[in-house]
């Protein structure tokens, strides 16, 4: 399995942002939200919004930072091809690494079939 994080496998634009949005199902933890809507593609893509609301600019770049190694790591979990997003709450800046990459994978393996 490749564990790169390819280019072609994050989502930056505010186009697709907004139609994951909207035709997205999501489901709620406690730290974070991920919204998803399966792909055509041959490879899963993330997106990541973390607010203001969660800390300055260092804090919401180490949640972000977190996110794309937990999606990088993590990519064989995935049931299918998917475009997924992760909203973060404002209590994610008290989570630690083993307990945010329980929370990734709990919410992961909720996307089965």
């Amino acid at each position: 399995m490749d564990e790169r994080l390819r280019p072609i496998e994050r989502i930056r634009n505010k186009k697709d942002f907004s139609e994951i949005y909207k035709k997205g199902r999501r489901l709620k933890g406690r730290y974070f939200v991920l919204v998803f809507v399966p792909n055509e593609l041959n490879y899963s893509r993330l997106g990541v919004v973390v607010s203001k609301k969660v800390g300055q600019a260092t804090v919401r770049n180490r949640v972000k930072r977190r996110f794309r190694e937990l999606f990088r790591r993590n990519k064989s979990l995935l049931p299918g091809n998917f475009d997924l997003v992760f909203v973060a709450r404002p209590e994610i800046v008290q989570l630690d690494w083993p307990r945010m990459r329980e929370e990734y994978e709990a919410l992961i393996r909720r996307l089965g079939p």
